[in-house]
């Protein structure tokens, strides 16, 4: 036991309550009733990335200034953060806890920002030379290239295939200018394809088959949904009468097309379909756009949206095509009937239901069909099967053991980085094949930190008019204090990050600070909580366990 410590007088005791003995005798983790526990929990907008990006951590990275450690953490996970800061949807911004705080983080613009810098700042490290395993991937779209990314940077000898001149598939023949340049968009690209033999014009079961697929360890097929959706009414075989995915492919490959004046009709209501009538309209033509239920079940994103009604396109809902006609003038006359909402259908959307008697007609020089679009399997009719799912049955047997699929092929939502969170999967997949491994599914499910995990108290809000006019400019390019001053917002849900307050709080001095983070000594934790109470991000907890 420490010597006893007499006081002579009062002005001899100290001003606060403070031992200037050794305590460590006194283990007063005996009184314990309940233990602070640390756990990490999953942030929101981690967990609803579809590609699997570790946002939080890239936002920390880049409040303390490590711009180039941030940009790597993201080619991680995806391999094009320039392209999903232009066309991804961002689920993950919708989820942020501080949106009923002040404003959710803009983390498509911090993405926007990381991958612009990327473009100006960033040179790639070199390349592992190619060993000995080759693989072949099927379509150059952005589950192939992610696919291919992430083999190439582990050693394997890879060879991507595209029926198309140009590789990024949908990302460069489907996405306008306007939200993905291509000027922009190559570039990325040349960083994504270094390394690798990339085989344009080369389409599967047209110029190569399976039997120069024999040579490969592994095939990944990615060759996505392009395959237009039909109407199922008289006269869409008309000449008139064109697919709008077809449409954008041409103009993103510098054809010709005029639509100066004349009357254009989209039929539709995703984002194929906003694009298409967009562009239309860029071209100079008079859009209308056709859609069979309300906005509110509108499958396009929530952006494609309400970008689509600043413009001057006409839009008309609760309506669909029951027969299309040619006029003698050469025109298209359009017969539509009006609809209503009925039962949900098995989309989980209200079913529309034809009125009677409310037929009407419209005219139009073009129709552009846009109702969605299907994956062409057509390599595989030799096995029986032409279209629809992907069935690894229908796959010759020299192929099936070593063939693994990702993109727009699998039954996922048909989005950018859908598509590259399942092309670094099946990478990953592929890789353990080779070590004769396989990829389990993990067991637990994931904790999601939510809104009330977070001490606010620790928090301000800001000024959201001063953050509009300083982090907002132009097409939305700010620069790297503006960056840096947005991710300090960032809550850090359920993750530590070592503000010191447990260390700082404990009246037991029993938080240990470490190179390695904070650890509780429980020989002197009484359980007092006040370490997860003062937690600002949520990752302390109290279990009553001793």
């Amino acid at each position: 036991m420490s010597k006893f410590i007499v006081f002579k007088s009062l002005d001899d005791m100290p001003d606060i309550a403070v031992s200037k003995a050794r305590m460590d005798w006194n283990k007063t983790g005996s009184w314990r009733s309940s233990t602070p526990r640390r756990e990490d929990k999953t942030p929101p907008c981690n967990f609803n990335c579809p590609a699997g990006e570790d946002i939080r951590g890239y936002l920390d990275l880049l409040k303390h200034g490590k711009i180039k450690e941030a940009f790597e953490l993201i080619l991680q996970t995806n391999p094009m953060p320039l392209v999903c800061g232009r066309v991804c949807y961002h689920p993950c911004q919708s989820q942020c806890n501080r949106e009923n705080f002040d404003a959710a983080i803009d983390i498509r613009l911090m993405e926007k920002f990381m991958g612009e810098w990327g473009l100006e700042d960033y040179t790639p490290p070199g390349l592992p030379s190619p060993g000995s395993k080759k693989a072949a991937v099927i379509g150059a779209g952005p589950s192939g290239l992610s696919a291919a990314y992430y083999l190439r940077r582990e050693g394997v000898n890879v060879t991507l295939f595209d029926e198309n001149e140009h590789p990024g598939g949908i990302l460069y023949y489907g996405i306008p200018s306007y939200r993905l340049p291509n000027d922009l968009l190559k570039p990325e690209l040349d960083r994504i394809l270094q390394g690798i033999a990339f085989r344009s014009r080369k389409r599967f079961g047209r110029d190569f088959g399976i039997g120069e697929l024999e040579k490969y360890d592994a095939v990944f097929l990615g060759t996505g949904a392009h395959k237009s959706k039909v109407m199922r009414i008289n006269g869409e075989d008309l000449p008139g009468v064109k697919s709008g995915l077809d449409f954008l492919k041409k103009v993103n490959s510098g054809e010709k097309v005029f639509l100066d004046g004349k009357d254009v009709i989209v039929i539709g209501g995703g984002n194929t379909a906003c694009d298409v009538a967009r562009t239309a309209y860029r071209l100079g033509g008079n859009v209308s756009m056709m859609y069979r239920r309300t906005v509110a079940e509108m499958p396009a994103f929530a952006e494609e949206i309400e970008q689509l009604k600043s413009e001057p396109i006409k839009l008309e809902f609760l309506v669909a095509p029951s027969r299309i006609e040619k006029t003698g003038d050469g025109k298209l006359k359009n017969l539509y009937i009006r609809m209503k909402l009925g039962e949900p259908d098995e989309s989980g959307r209200s079913r529309p239901v034809p009125v009677p008697g409310s037929e009407f007609e419209v005219m139009a020089d073009i129709v552009f069909t846009a109702i969605g679009e299907d994956p062409d399997l057509s390599f595989f009719d030799s096995a029986g099967k032409s279209s629809g799912d992907f069935d690894f049955a229908s796959v010759d047997k020299r192929l099936r053991d070593k063939l693994f699929v990702g993109g727009d092929i699998l039954p996922n939502p048909r989005t950018v980085p859908h598509a590259v969170g399942s092309g670094r999967l099946a990478a990953e997949k592929i890789l353990a094949f080779f070590d004769g491994e396989k990829i389990e599914q993990p067991k637990s499910i994931a904790v999601v930190a939510g809104p009330d995990d977070i001490n606010l108290r620790y928090f301000v809000k800001v000024n959201l008019d001063k953050r509009r006019k300083n982090l907002y400019g132009g097409d939305g390019v700010i620069g790297e204090a503006q960056a840096i001053e947005e991710a300090n917002r960032c809550f850090s849900c359920g993750v530590c990050y070592s503000c010191n307050n447990c260390y700082n709080f404990c009246p037991d001095m029993a938080v240990i600070k470490s190179s390695n983070g904070y650890q509780i000594n429980l020989d002197y934790c009484k359980g007092c909580g006040i370490c997860a109470n003062e937690c600002p991000c949520g990752s302390l907890r109290m279990d009553e366990a001793g």
